[in-house]
């Protein structure tokens, strides 16, 4: 089990850009997940192509960052993962996952399941960092000055006409 755990803590943070090593499943693996179930060593492979070649399109930079790992029974390994991309696309933008999978493990120390859940897109970060900018206009202080008596008040035009109309 310590080097099921092992492999996939280096393994996992680089999935998107690196196959990883097969030896810690059996051959008749089973994947499952939310939409669906694949069997087989063949299929589970596959699963990780098609995540490198999606992750390589959609993404300039993908990675996954292991929030934690902990064995809540026996033969039983979950991990909760964060998945963080930025898109190929001309505005600012980003996107974030986050998720569980479980891995059961046989007796021999392989796994023969995984399943992934708890899925959450675009989850809302504990702390939302900031550009400089965006930091000193939400702090109140505009970094250009902004001379007020060009602006008019649509608002302070009526009360005023209607106390002096």
């Amino acid at each position: 089990m310590g080097d099921a755990i092992r492999k996939l803590r280096e393994e996992l943070p680089v999935v998107f850009y690196r196959e990883p090593s097969f030896d810690i499943y059996r051959d008749d693996i089973v994947f499952k997940d939310p939409l669906n179930n694949f069997k087989g060593i063949g299929n589970y492979k596959r699963i990780f192509q098609a995540l490198q070649f999606t992750g390589q399109i959609i993404f300039k930079a993908v990675w996954i960052d292991i929030v934690n790992i902990w064995q809540p029974v026996d033969n039983i390994i979950t991990i909760r993962w964060t998945v963080y991309g930025i898109p190929r696309v001309p505005w600012e933008g980003n996107g974030r996952f986050d998720g569980t999978s479980e891995y059961k493990l046989d007796k021999n120390g392989k796994i023969y399941e995984h399943k992934v859940g708890n899925i959450v897109r675009n989850s809302p970060t504990k702390f939302k960092l900031l550009p400089v900018v965006e930091l000193i206009r939400s702090l109140g202080c505009p970094s250009t000055p902004k001379p007020m008596y060009f602006e008019t008040s649509s608002c302070l035009s009526l009360m005023q006409w209607r106390h002096f109309g």
